[in-house]
């Protein structure tokens, strides 16, 4: 079978040494498809016989024009990252929900508090995993008017930068998906809280990880379960975890 990321640039990718390492021995290929647009990767999908792709930026939101059969959880979020050929028809996933529940699932409980950095399609993605998980959500965002309106069709709660101290001062969880960095966090106080960040090339947090009392969880295992739950959904079968979690650690 065949597979690719598909994006603008994806040559940094480190998703088909992941996917390679997750083969094992089987014959299948995985590559990089670089493209101008949405609808030249849907092309190319088609055309060059893949299977399946991993969908990052710019594309995560302009692909689902493209798509026959999209999931409750897709339509939510807005945004998918893995689209996949079933009984003929597109089928897309936002694979990082289940990434994210990955990460978090045993350093939450029902009712922790959960704050989410952003409200992109990762930060969605986040908020609704977390809720998933039974966790009280907090959704901060620079357009409050966006976190707001996504926060309230899903019974969560919105915040606005200048709140995010005192909200993180009382949540269990920070998950940042920030594009850019928020100044305000390298003076906050984070003991005894966890952080997964999104961003698994340029963190901001990881100055975190050393320090005693603190979870720190690195993009980069987000990366490995939303990788995980894509080749279960490409493949049918079961993933080598054990070699993605050794090319994981030692990238």
């Amino acid at each position: 079978m065949r597979f690719a990321v598909a994006g603008n640039p994806v040559s940094h990718s480190l998703s088909p040494a992941l996917f390679r390492a997750a083969y094992g021995n089987c014959g299948h290929t995985y590559g990089l498809l670089e493209a101008a647009s949405a609808s030249e990767v849907m092309a190319r999908f088609r055309s060059d016989g893949y299977d399946g792709l991993n969908i990052t930026a710019p594309f995560k939101e302009s692909i689902l024009e493209f798509v026959d059969v999209r999931s409750e959880l897709d339509i939510s979020i807005g945004a998918v990252n893995t689209i996949y050929i079933l009984n003929g028809k597109v089928h897309s996933f936002n694979s990082d929900y289940t990434g994210v529940q990955e990460c978090i699932k045993n350093y939450s409980k029902p009712g922790s508090h959960v704050t989410v950095l952003g409200c992109g399609g990762a930060g969605k993605a986040a908020a609704l995993a977390a809720a998933g998980l039974g966790c009280r959500v907090t959704v901060i965002n620079r357009s409050f008017d966006k976190a707001d309106a996504f926060a309230r069709k899903f019974s969560m709660q919105a915040g606005r930068p200048e709140e995010t101290s005192s909200i993180i001062k009382h949540s269990d969880i920070i998950i940042n998906t920030l594009p850019e960095h928020l100044p305000i966090l390298n003076d906050m106080d984070f003991s005894g809280k966890t952080i997964l960040e999104a961003n698994y090339k340029s963190p901001q947090l990881d100055f975190l990880q050393n320090i005693k009392g603190i979870n720190y969880i690195s993009g980069r295992y987000w990366l490995l379960y939303q990788a995980v739950q894509s080749f279960r959904l490409f493949t049918g079968s079961e993933p080598d975890l054990k070699s993605m979690i050794l090319l994981i650690n030692n990238i």
